[in-house]
């Protein structure tokens, strides 16, 4: 499984799966500007690069990772019992029509997303967890890693779609 750590470092993004919680959650919180920054870099950032997604869907994908990981940690903190669901990212970017969505409005968003996700990263409980069908029993920081992993990859994904361009 992509997201499922096999290794302790992904290999093709690089990101560390040992890395500590308040270096994952440091990471969430500066991906806003670098993928500001990627976008900045990028002439038409809605442009598909064959199969791949734009740059502009991936900056949308972070937003729905990033609140769906927000509502992942609040439920550690407020109904651990109901468990977390999976979520299908491909049925999501086409309900949302990721590619018709603005790329600047994007970008002001991830930056909520991101600010409202870290606020519940820092006060998610350590010693409490919940269940997810696929993964089992996941505490805080298995939810935060995970999540700081989908931004660090995706970021690698947008970046790619520069050099693309």
């Amino acid at each position: 499984m992509r997201w499922q750590p096999d290794s302790p470092v992904c290999a093709e993004c690089g990101f560390d799966w040992q890395m500590t919680r308040q270096d994952a959650i440091e990471l969430v919180a500066h991906v806003p500007g670098a993928a500001a920054a990627a976008i900045a870099n990028i002439d038409d950032p809605a442009r598909r690069t064959g199969e791949r997604w734009s740059a502009s869907m991936y900056v949308w994908h972070l937003v729905d990772v990033l609140r769906i990981g927000t509502e992942r940690l609040l439920t550690l903190a407020h109904d651990p019992a109901r468990g977390i669901t999976c979520w299908d990212e491909n049925a999501l970017a086409e309900g949302r029509r990721y590619q018709q969505l603005s790329p600047a409005v994007g970008l002001i968003v991830l930056r909520s997303a991101a600010e409202a996700w870290t606020a519940a990263a820092a006060v998610a409980p350590a010693d409490v967890q919940v269940h997810h069908p696929q993964f089992g029993s996941l505490g805080a920081l298995e939810i935060i890693r995970r999540n700081a992993h989908e931004v660090h990859h995706h970021l690698m994904d947008i970046n790619r779609c520069a050099t693309q361009g």
